[in-house]
């Protein structure tokens, strides 16, 4: 539970970890010395430039983000607060965004590891062009929560009819209840004034964590956008109330049938205005490969490592006893590694190959067959996939693309 939003044993490498108010986040980016820094101990300033993206995914995306490693059980409400600025990058202090697909800077990840499929995230804070934008997804319960199965309602909550300024903080405050079975909400607040008040389901039946930074389709501008005091409150701590009034959205679609203010690029396969669209099909027999050529098509299609070698323990300064009941095995690692004085390193990196695949070169069939070989927790958002190479052995788990 983050009640100060102070940031110790800061890390910017790739599938390490440091702390935000004693809540553990892993490092998921491009490993350049712009994408992500910590320019005081409440502030992270995250940063992609085209091409940017972190070690699973594409070229089809830049990333610069951090990933919770709690998940929040369904039904839980939350409290999230922080402030929140976009940095200019157009003529005469204006911010440009030109992704045509999505451009997250906040999401509640579903637990895709338990759904058993690749999902976009239950609600989302986004841009489109230069206007910030409120969106929520759900289905019923029992329901095939992925794009393809098209059973996702998403409500488009509030966009804000005036462009961003940039180099202001923005005050935003989240209250929610990630359930879709009853008792489902989403509030949110922006500068004092709220502009979300949703009842009604919401999410996928499964737990969420949170997730912060850039993550869009690729685009050619530089972007930079900060963070800072950021808490995480939970469960009765949370002191949040079911709100009285709907917010009705402006849109209810499926992912595959989207109205946006913004022009959206039909992909190879269906996706929704957030996140391209699950390539999973009903699992085939379980399989192990080393093969670069299947690895880098995986790449292609969104997978990502989890295990003791895929996420290294934090740097100096997090201990075991300032970090309780935080699911680490869903990064592979044990927690007496907390205490150790500097990130661990990685061997397997070079064992992923450096082979490059579109979706539509490689069979959705093959992938099918490794999707199936689950193997344990993994981050939430994630379907584990086993796998093994000359000089690790580790789970891999499909996930941003989808959010």
């Amino acid at each position: 539970m983050d009640t100060t939003g102070t940031i110790t044993s800061f890390s910017s490498t790739p599938m390490t970890r440091f702390s935000i108010g004693g809540d553990v986040y892993g490092v998921q980016d491009a490993s350049t010395s712009y994408s992500l820094t910590n320019p005081d101990s409440q502030t992270l300033r995250f940063e992609v430039q085209q091409g940017d993206h972190a070690w699973y995914d594409d070229s089809s995306v830049d990333r610069s983000e951090v990933s919770g490693a709690t998940n929040i059980p369904g039904g839980t409400p939350l409290n999230l607060n922080y402030q929140f600025m976009v940095e200019a990058n157009g003529p005469n202090g204006s911010f440009t965004n030109t992704a045509d697909g999505w451009f997250i800077v906040g999401q509640m990840h579903n637990d895709d590891n338990a759904s058993g499929v690749g999902t976009s995230p239950p609600f989302a804070i986004q841009l489109v062009g230069d206007h910030l934008q409120v969106v929520a997804r759900y289905v019923q319960p029992g329901q095939d929560p992925s794009n393809g199965a098209g059973n996702v309602q998403m409500l488009t909550l509030w966009t804000d009819p005036n462009p961003i300024q940039t180099g202001v903080y923005n005050n935003i405050q989240i209250q929610a209840d990630v359930s879709n079975t009853g008792g489902g909400y989403l509030k949110v607040s922006i500068n004092g004034t709220q502009v979300v008040n949703y009842s009604g389901p919401l999410g996928y039946g499964q737990a969420t964590n949170w997730e912060y930074g850039v993550y869009r389709s690729t685009a050619p501008e530089t972007v930079a956008v900060d963070y800072r005091n950021m808490t995480l409150l939970t469960g009765s701590s949370a002191t949040v109330t079911s709100p009285s009034t709907p917010t009705q959205p402006t849109t209810t679609t499926t992912p595959t049938t989207v109205t946006s203010p913004t022009t959206i690029v039909t992909p190879a396969v269906a996706q929704d205005t957030t996140s391209p669209a699950a390539a999973i099909a009903a699992p085939a027999a379980a399989a192990t490969t080393a093969d670069p050529s299947v690895l880098g098509a995986m790449g292609a299609m969104g997978l990502a490592p989890t295990s003791a070698s895929g996420w290294s323990a934090p740097a100096a300064g997090a201990s075991a006893a300032s970090l309780p009941s935080l699911d680490y095995s869903r990064f592979g690692f044990d927690t007496g590694t907390l205490a150790t004085g500097a990130p661990q390193t990685t061997d397997w990196w070079g064992d992923q190959g450096t082979a490059a695949a579109s979706p539509q070169s490689n069979s959705y069939a093959l992938l099918n067959q490794y999707l199936a070989g689950s193997s344990g927790g993994a981050n939430g958002g994630m379907i584990a996939v086993a796998m093994s190479g000359p000089a690790w052995t580790q789970n891999s788990f499909l996930t941003k693309p989808q959010s």
